[in-house]
């Protein structure tokens, strides 16, 4: 509402995490996305909120919105390809910012969540950027998260044109006790 209240154009979408007493929460509305390492396999923590979703798609209609496939991407009102964002006053009837929101235990197989935003994952998948973060950040004595955080970003440009890409690492075997 803060945001709205500022009368700026556009939106942005987000993705967050909470660790707190060996718990890990993650919110997003929107298409940034959180990907867990679960021993070198790819979970994705979040689902993107994107308008093709049968349910956001349902939402929209429900509230007199329509949705519609314009330049091969469905898209509210023939504008936004995002069901959930922050800001978008124009389309603020259809759009909302209520994240949704997944918790779960951090096991001692959780290696790292990478945290994105959708220029990374339109064109790494979940596996390979878990892939090549894990070389970065498991089984090795200076773990090296940051130079993780750039390899996946220039992969990302290198694969299409260079967009906003925002990348995080949290590793999370140090949070849990090992049995030895």
């Amino acid at each position: 509402m803060d945001f709205l209240k500022e009368d700026v154009g556009g939106s942005t979408c987000c993705v967050t995490a909470m660790i707190h007493k060996g718990d890990l929460v993650v919110s997003n509305p929107g298409d940034c996305r959180a990907v867990l390492s679960r021993n070198g396999v790819a979970e994705a923590l979040t689902s993107d909120h994107h308008v093709s979703r049968q349910d956001e798609r349902a939402r929209i209609e429900a509230l007199g919105g329509y949705v519609d496939f314009c330049h091969g991407v469905w898209r509210i009102q023939g504008s936004l390809a995002v069901s959930r964002a922050i800001g978008n006053k124009h389309l603020k009837q259809w759009v909302i910012a209520e994240p949704e929101t997944k918790s779960l235990k951090i096991q001692p197989e959780c290696e790292f969540l990478i945290l994105a935003s959708d220029d990374l994952w339109n064109k790494v998948t979940n596996q390979e950027a878990v892939n090549l973060v894990r070389p970065f950040c498991v089984d090795i004595d200076k773990p090296e998260p940051f130079s993780a955080c750039k390899k996946l970003a220039e992969l990302s440009s290198w694969r299409g044109p260079f967009g906003d890409i925002s990348v995080m690492i949290i590793q999370l075997e140090r949070l849990v006790s090992r049995p030895v």
